[in-house]
């Protein structure tokens, strides 16, 4: 037991978490733990999503183990960084379902992580809860299908919540910066599709390098097509910051709507005044939250890691759905117990509106109830 509670603090790396590890009652450090391996953008262009979910997930798993753990049973982590590289989102999966034996697997933290270890994970009978929107993840038509569940709403979804948005003042020349990986791809399909249904023409759609720090050129091109509505799809804080900067220095005069994956403290920071007025949709806003969200975002503060975006609550939601599942079973944390238990839960504690239930045909779980409009205003995210 030892090993086990020694490898648990080497994970859960915040004073606070590990002095909650530490005086776990011993009935949860006598069985056997449940094992869930985080696969997360510690590093790279994610990072800002990867860490936040980390350390939720961390905090909670604490929490978790100081209340005597999972039917007695704690919870030990063991975390990867993928880098925000989809070659080594499949390499970590590899290593943590092969050599670690995990039971659960929460990530990777983008789409195209997601879709390169997922295989692997289905391969090794794990079950995977992943926290991205890309449909690709959960769709049906993959063979690894049984194996991933999502921990928010799908990128179809949120689209439409999106979309309807943006347009609802009534907009025709919409315009598009987007960048280059599925989640960009998806909302470039997307409007191309439904322009006609919707009545819209999208008058220019460019795109960047999830790197990119200059996108000048992009933003001049949209300037240059004078469109009304100006959409941002990206999932990284500083990719979206540098397209909100050079709108604002080549005189892009256009409303400009970010997706929800911007909705986060530091991309406020990276924009400066450049982000006033930027519209978004989001799952949570820790400006304005509600007595269940506070309670949340006090946890994490007494942590030493207050709350900075969403990649909390994402990470939160993957972590409840295990142990919400592990709770329904006698400590048989195999890979098709747990991936059993998961598709008859309902019962799961989150953070936003939005969650039904999974079940064996619907790794969704979550509706479009959970996004919610925001406007940066003063460097917070308001209601409008």
């Amino acid at each position: 037991m030892k090993n086990t509670i020694t490898r648990t603090l080497k994970y859960l790396g915040t004073t606070a978490a590990a002095a909650l590890i530490a005086t776990a009652p011993l009935a949860a450090q006598e069985k056997e733990p449940l094992k869930i391996g985080l696969l997360l953008s510690l590093s790279g262009p994610a990072a800002p999503f990867g860490i936040p979910e980390r350390d939720a997930i961390q905090t909670l798993a604490a929490q978790t183990n100081a209340e005597g753990g999972i039917n007695g049973h704690p919870v030990e982590l063991v975390v990867y960084d993928d880098a925000t590289n989809p070659t080594e989102a499949a390499r970590g999966m590899r290593q943590l379902a092969l050599q670690d034996k995990v039971h659960a697997v929460i990530g990777s933290t983008i789409g195209s992580g997601t879709l390169a270890a997922a295989p692997i994970a289905a391969q090794a009978n794990v079950p995977v809860l992943a926290p991205n929107g890309t449909d690709a993840v959960v769709s049906p038509d993959q063979k690894f299908f049984p194996w991933v569940f999502r921990a928010l709403p799908s990128d179809s979804l949120i689209g439409e919540a999106f979309l309807a948005r943006a347009l609802e003042g009534g907009a025709k020349k919409v315009a598009l910066f987007y960048q280059e990986d599925a989640y960009g791809k998806g909302m470039h399909d997307r409007l191309e599709h439904d322009a006609d249904t919707l009545g819209f023409e999208l008058v220019a759609s460019v795109s960047a390098p999830l790197s990119a720090t200059d996108v000048t050129p992009q933003a001049t091109r949209i300037r240059n097509a004078e469109p009304e509505v100006v959409l941002i799809q990206a999932s990284a804080p500083a990719l979206g910051a540098s397209f909100v900067r050079a709108a604002k220095q080549v005189g892009l005069d256009a409303q400009i709507w970010a997706q929800g994956a911007l909705a986060q403290q530091s991309f406020i920071d990276a924009s400066g005044e450049a982000g006033e007025g930027v519209n978004l949709i989001m799952i949570a806003n820790w400006a304005d939250p509600t007595p269940d969200l506070q309670e949340f975002a006090d946890l994490l503060t007494a942590a030493g890691t207050p709350p900075q975006g969403f990649g909390e609550i994402l990470g939160a939601n993957a972590y409840h759905a295990i142990v919400a599942a592990a709770e329904k079973l006698d400590g048989d944390f195999s890979g098709p117990a747990l991936r059993d238990a998961l598709e008859q839960t309902c019962d799961i504690k989150v953070y936003t509106a939005g969650f039904g239930c999974y079940s064996a045909d619907n790794h969704e779980g979550w509706t479009a109830e959970a996004m919610l409009p925001a406007v940066i205003k003063g460097g917070k995210f308001m209601q409008p």
